[in-house]
């Protein structure tokens, strides 16, 4: 994955390249375990969740809590469908 973005420009390089907090947990991990499971097509920003995403990640200082805690329950059985997804190609996952 190769973007052109700098510290805090951008949610996907805070996350992967910074090691920052983006969007805080669990919404972070949720991320991240989605990248490590084969998913990090869905994260580009082109598609609906990585859009869905920036645009989230643009007004987080605008009190995007509720938002947040939906992005989460999303995020949330993508991640397990990608995991079980892994598992089942002979993955090692915790």
């Amino acid at each position: 994955m190769r973007h052109e973005y700098g510290r805090c420009d951008h949610w996907r390089t805070d996350i992967f390249s910074w090691d920052r907090p983006a969007f805080g947990e669990p919404v972070d991990s949720l991320i991240r375990d989605i990248y490590d499971f084969g998913g990090h097509d869905l994260l580009e920003d082109d598609q609906p969740l990585g859009l869905r995403l920036s645009q989230l990640w643009s007004r987080r200082r605008r009190g995007a809590g509720d938002a947040l805690d939906e992005l989460a329950a999303v995020l949330l059985p993508i991640r397990d469908r990608l995991r079980a997804e892994a598992k089942a190609r002979g993955w090692e996952v915790n």
